[in-house]
């Protein structure tokens, strides 16, 4: 899956490129969030500045605000992003691993540790505190998470279940090591392959 956070911050080097992006309102919006998305990571949700994401941008303050009509919706878009893509991700996991009980909490587990774009050594782990801080962006995850939980209801209910979803959160809000992060996979994994419907 391509990783739309990934790419790499477009610094504008030609009238070309400023005109390209002009002339093409959605890659536009994408480079603002881009900007915004490596913004964040680099000031802080806090300092992040309608001005700053413009110039990142290569575009002007009126620009910006043609796509985004304040800093929230702009924060609220890069969120709702990111959650589409681990959204993507799970799914994709799901496909290629086919499975009855604990398949949602299976497939978190390996997005979380395995994947470098979006997982547990990302770049988003560093903005997961401060997510879980912001009670905007919070709200978007809680709600986004309570849905996938009530899809999956008769495969991911149960206390170990919910209990190894919350062990993978608790990796991601304590800056577990790198080099920890293998064993940790495993013995969870191995926890979610022992669930029965009773537990």
């Amino acid at each position: 899956m391509q990783d739309l956070f990934t790419t790499d911050t477009p610094t504008p080097t030609s009238d070309d490129k400023t005109n390209k992006r002009k002339n093409n309102p959605e890659l536009l919006r994408h480079t603002i969030l881009v900007c915004a998305k490596n913004l964040m990571l680099d000031v802080g949700i806090g300092n992040l500045s309608m001005q700053k994401v413009a110039d990142m941008a290569g575009t002007s303050k009126g620009g910006l605000f043609h796509h985004f009509k304040s800093k929230d919706e702009l924060i609220t878009s890069v969120v709702e992003l990111f959650i589409a893509q681990i959204n993507t991700a799970i799914l994709a996991d799901m496909d290629a691993h086919p499975t009855e009980m604990g398949a949602f909490t299976k497939a978190y587990v390996r997005v979380m540790f395995d994947n470098q774009e979006i997982g547990l050594q990302s770049d988003w782990a560093g903005l997961i505190q401060a997510m879980t801080a912001d009670s905007q962006m919070n709200e978007l995850w809680i709600n986004w998470f309570a849905q996938k939980i009530k899809t999956h209801a008769s495969t991911d209910s149960g206390p170990r279940l919910s209990v190894i979803r919350c062990a993978v959160d608790g990796v991601w809000l304590n800056n577990i090591p790198h080099d920890e992060l293998p064993a940790m996979r495993t013995y969870l994994l191995t926890l979610a392959d022992d669930v029965s419907p009773n537990l």
